[in-house]
């Protein structure tokens, strides 16, 4: 009788323990972050205001870049996944990574897990952002090569925010980041070699793979 009782409990610790490795295992949905640089077909461009503020003194102003400038982008940055109920979760991060200006290439960010959830928006923040321009980038009749760097402060950062679908609580998700680089690079201060946060801000898209 007492092997029998003992033979149950033990049926029932084992179920127990199988529930919850379920539970830690199946809570979780994964998500891995790319970057390009550009992964707009056409590319972008700066505004129109940006553009005639950084035309030199009684020369034209410059509102699109004559193909693409080459070179590389260097940020850091970490990944976030907001919640419907806006409770943000780390999905990545703090990573650094490197890619091309012209968008020929993707390449891997950073990897997490979040709690399972229903998840509606993707916010990157951003604390450092450098792109090195070899050829390509001409602002108000200025050839800019060189180091051109994001205008972020001190200990501050640029956060974007974007709406994304990211599929079923339990659903894992692969997302890009395209920094559409021809649509802030366009904005560089060629005297500085300075973009202001905002038009980085504005020009950066995230979606689903």
């Amino acid at each position: 009788m007492h092997t029998k009782h003992a033979l149950l409990a033990l049926l029932l610790l084992s179920g127990a323990a199988g529930c919850g490795k379920e539970v830690l295992v199946g809570g979780q949905k994964d998500v891995e972050t790319r970057a390009t640089g550009d992964g707009t077909p056409e590319g972008g461009s700066p505004s129109r205001a940006a553009a005639y503020a950084l035309a030199p003194p009684g020369g034209p102003a410059t509102t699109h870049i004559a193909g693409r400038a080459q070179g590389t982008i260097t940020f850091d940055a970490t990944v976030e996944l907001v919640s419907t109920a806006g409770a943000a979760e780390d999905a990545g991060g703090p990573a650094s990574a490197t890619v091309r200006i012209d968008g020929h290439d993707s390449v891997f960010v950073a990897r997490g897990s979040v709690p399972k959830d229903q998840y509606a928006t993707v916010r990157v923040t951003f604390t450092r952002v450098r792109a090195d321009v070899a050829s390509g980038l001409v602002i108000g009749g200025i050839n800019v090569t060189g180091q051109v760097n994001v205008l972020i402060a001190p200990g501050a950062a640029i956060v974007v925010e974007r709406q994304v679908d990211l599929g079923g609580p339990d659903e894992d998700v692969d997302l890009l980041i395209d920094l559409d680089a021809s649509a802030w690079l366009g904005a560089t201060d060629p005297f500085t070699k300075i973009v202001a946060a905002a038009a980085f801000q504005s020009a950066v898209k995230v979606r689903r793979l």
